[in-house]
């Protein structure tokens, strides 16, 4: 009898254990076999502050009710910052994104203004890569986009590949798509790009003894210059181009380019 409440005592520790780490995965780094990984990005694009107490357009996201991040996300940034993805574990099919008007950093004593619960109805697949965009209004249903990401290593140890985004929700009637071109001599990589399309990713050289390559974002078949990013090269990683903002706007929200790792 002794021996037989050993076990069952090891038997009850250990469902325990398994049932709290399962409770917990969603943010873990995960396990590729159960997770899927996923990334916002804050691409907010209105002229003007609509919402009250508004000073700034940064935000808080929950993921299914735990927050991501204490860290207020700005226009531009990334939660999880960096090339780092959130795990979603494949045993939880709800997925609710909360989106906060960050009123301040704790511990300051202030109070995030909920906005919206966002559900994608994108099914997320096993061991794929997600990038989730806040793009548009947020009184608007298609405020988000997602775009999955083809995580991959280059073919050659010293290229690196990038891909764009477009996710400017007012181009001038006339040229509604944006070209891309890389490097000072204006190779033309991308054309045609309208508001949430992604390319696929390219991959291209680094030039020995170069840290940077400059990309530069046009109205499509024009000189206009939208956007112009110095990006810094690594080896072997994959970026990401978004160009962002709201044509008419000045400051934090004026159109121009962006980028975050992948890799």
């Amino acid at each position: 009898m002794k021996k037989l409440l050993i076990i069952l005592s090891v038997a009850f520790v250990q469902l325990s254990c398994e049932k709290e780490a399962d409770y917990n995965a969603t943010f873990d780094a995960g396990n590729p076999y159960s997770h899927s990984y996923v990334k916002l990005v804050n691409v907010y694009p209105l002229a003007q502050p609509v919402l009250s107490g508004q000073t700034s357009s940064s935000f808080r996201f929950t993921y299914n009710g735990d927050l991501l991040s204490a860290v207020p996300v700005a226009v531009g940034a990334t939660v999880p910052a960096g090339q780092d993805y959130f795990a979603v574990t494949r045993a939880v099919t709800e997925r609710r994104i909360g989106v906060s008007l960050a009123l301040g950093t704790p511990p300051a004593a202030t109070t995030d203004q909920f906005l919206f619960t966002h559900e994608p109805t994108v099914v997320f697949g096993l061991n794929k890569y997600y990038s989730l965009f806040l793009c548009d209004s947020l009184h608007k249903e298609s405020r988000f986009f997602v775009t999955e990401d083809n995580i991959q290593l280059p073919k050659a140890d010293t290229n690196y590949r990038v891909r764009f985004v477009n996710a400017i929700p007012n181009p001038p009637g006339a040229t509604p798509a944006i070209d891309v071109y890389a490097n000072a001599t204006d190779s033309l990589i991308f054309s045609g790009i309208k508001f949430k399309q992604a390319t696929a990713f390219i991959e291209l050289p680094r030039i020995p003894g170069t840290t940077t390559n400059t990309f530069r974002i046009k109205w499509a078949g024009t000189t206009t210059v939208v956007g112009t990013l110095s990006l810094t090269l690594a080896n072997k990683m994959s970026a990401t181009l978004v160009a962002k903002g709201f044509v008419g706007a000045t400051g934090a929200r004026a159109p121009g380019l962006v980028s975050y790792r992948n890799k």
